[in-house]
């Protein structure tokens, strides 16, 4: 006890004193900071990453343990600590969940964390006053197939691991989460290639190994990960497959399972034919695949997510709340602005930070639109189906059964257009569909309904402007109504030929309120020459040929002539494929191919 602490002047945390030491009221339980949280009454520490003389740890991964002279945790983490560690017996005190064990005035209880297999929470209650403090350490609020379910208890104090403690880390369902990974891995698989999934090898691993058993997709895995699955197994941990080893080639129909730096070693130098995604929470971070150098990333995580930490704090209900790890004086400042007594356990609070309330970051007034059924609302879920998928297979039989579906010609051609890439050709220095960020911004802002707050907070989490335009019209009152492709042509010439740019963005703005918010992320993706749909050109080729039952060599022959799929879908359509004649587009060494010498003229440059 610090009883001669003399307190900061001007203090921005009230619980923390000159010497670095958090002092919590003494009608609650003392919680210190030195290079690690400490319980000064029942001489306990929590997850120190030094090693001291009787610590509490919560799970079994490397950063949350040390070599304690007794260390005390669940059962489970304590027969992985012995396996992975090779911590002796007698230093290790594993206690079965919910079991309360009384010592120097205390009573401890360790609590199901949610976060890995055997992750616990810590529960103190102090018998004289019956003060109570809560320490999750690394929890998740979404039930996992091989980590126990998360179990709070109502305390005092609550010392909050926040990773993703920000608004803006809201992960999708779990639902939603298995059908990417499962996706990823069937597009993988039905182009040839090998799935690697990459993630932790204690947890995470786990957790996609249990997903892709329950769905029968053998999988391999990395000599660290069937360590882990072997840990696990004998640990009691249910769910889990004999594991098989991963030794540098894997049969068909195999998935592969590795922790992250795995697929730099050796190892993986001989598997060529490859498609890897990462697991992790960052996936939310805009621009994550291309900082992890990955071919997809899914926001697969073991932590919880914003909307899991305002739950942890709703069922907790505490006086004081101390957050550790991750955005801490962000979402201390956050609960301090919904009147929560909250402070980062290392201190240095603003009290002047301005946070975002977490119902304006996830839009809670977002309207209710509904959708029309027209050829602009077909064309917006081939694009995202389009988009959602890596397997070209899958991109053709999209792209097939959209094809066949178009009934006149004028919206084949578009279609085609948009698709090809052809809308976005330069013409005469100049990009006919073309508009610049700066007017779409404008355009949306001048909406009624539409708050610049909000819009910016949007476009800065996304960094994307058509998302950001669908995010945005989301939340404002709209009258979507029908637009075909036609229309939507027409109005892309009256948009170019229209000379201000404030009638510009009046035109757009007029037309984006009129559009479901699906539809005005299309329109805006055409505007700015992105449909982020990574479609190549064989692909789409392949997808013409089979829509209409055309031979590939003769499609590919009439685009050289041509230099146009649309016109090329065309003539496929109505089986006139021979009759492809060369345009302006068309190179000139083609056209020399393409005609008899009698037939060519030239002109001299000018």
């Amino acid at each position: 006890m610090l009883q001669n602490s003399k307190p900061e002047t001007r203090p921005n945390n009230p619980w923390r004193c000159n010497s670095g030491i958090i002092r919590i009221p003494t009608a609650l339980i003392e919680v210190r900071f030195q290079r690690g949280l400490y319980l000064p009454e029942p001489d306990l520490w929590l997850d120190p990453r030094d090693a001291k003389p009787r610590a509490f740890v919560s799970h079994a991964h490397a950063d949350h343990f040390a070599r304690h002279e007794s260390a005390l945790c669940s059962v489970v983490t304590g027969a992985l600590l012995r396996d992975r560690f090779r911590l002796s017996e007698n230093r290790i005190e594993a206690v079965p969940f919910q079991v309360p064990i009384t010592r120097d005035g205390f009573r401890l209880r360790l609590l199901p964390a949610g976060h890995i297999s055997g992750s616990a929470m810590l529960h103190v209650t102090r018998l004289k006053d019956n003060a109570t403090l809560l320490y999750t350490g690394d929890f998740k609020t979404r039930r996992g197939r091989t980590a126990e379910p998360v179990n709070f208890l109502t305390a005092d104090t609550l010392i909050l691991e926040t990773t993703f403690g920000l608004p803006c880390y809201e992960f999708p369902s779990q639902l939603e989460i298995d059908a990417q990974v499962l996706r990823f891995v069937h597009d993988a698989l039905a182009d040839g290639e090998t799935p690697v999934l990459l993630g932790y090898s204690l947890g995470k691993a786990q957790e996609a190994l249990a997903l892709l058993t329950e769905h029968g997709i053998p999988t391999l895995l990395h000599s660290a990960v069937a360590a882990m699955t072997l840990a696990c197994r004998a640990a009691g941990v249910q769910g889990l497959p004999e594991p098989l080893l991963f030794e540098g080639h894997a049969l068909s129909g195999h998935a592969v399972i590795a922790p992250p730096n795995a697929l730099r070693s050796n190892l993986f130098r001989g598997l060529k034919a490859k498609r890897t995604a990462m697991l992790t929470g960052w996936a939310m971070q805009p621009g994550a695949k291309y900082r992890y150098r990955v071919d997809e990333i899914i926001p697969f995580s073991d932590h919880a997510d914003h909307p899991g930490l305002m739950e942890c704090i709703q069922r907790v209900r505490p006086k004081k709340i101390l957050t550790v790890h991750g955005f801490t004086k962000e979402f201390a400042a956050e609960l301090r602005m919904k009147g929560m007594d909250a402070w980062c356990a290392t201190g240095g609070d603003q009290l002047e930070l301005p946070i975002l309330q977490g119902s304006q970051c996830r839009g809670s007034s977002s309207q209710r639109h509904s959708r029309a059924i027209c050829t602009l609302a077909d064309f917006s879920d081939l694009c995202r189906h389009l988009g959602e998928t890596s397997s070209c297979i899958a991109k053709v039989e999209f792209i097939t059964t959209y094809l066949r579906g178009l009934t006149c010609d004028a919206d084949l051609r578009l279609a085609v257009s948009w698709l090809g890439g052809e809308a976005f050709r330069e013409e005469n220095g100049q990009f006919p569909l073309s508009m610049d960020t700066t007017t779409l911004r404008h355009s949306l802002l001048s909406l009624p309904g539409m708050r610049y707050e909000r819009y910016k907070e949007i476009s800065r989490r996304h960094q994307d402007i058509a998302m950001t335009a669908r995010l945005a019209l989301q939340e404002i009152p709209l009258k979507p109504g029908a637009l075909n492709l036609t229309d939507l042509q027409a109005f892309f010439l009256e948009l170019s030929a229209t000379k201000g740019s404030l009638e510009r963005i009046d035109r757009l703005a007029v037309r984006l309120g009129k559009l479901h918010p699906m539809e005005g992320e299309t329109l805006v993706r055409l505007l700015t020459r992105d449909l982020r749909i990574n479609l190549t050109s064989a692909t789409l080729a392949e997808a013409i040929a089979e829509a209409f039952q055309a031979d590939l060599v003769k499609i590919q022959a009439a685009h050289r002539i041509t230099a146009s799929f649309s016109e090329t879908a065309v003539l496929a359509r109505h089986k006139r494929l021979d009759a492809a004649t060369p345009n302006e587009n068309t190179p000139i060494d083609t056209i020399v191919k393409s005609k008899p010498a009698d037939q060519l003229s030239f002109h001299p440059p000018i």
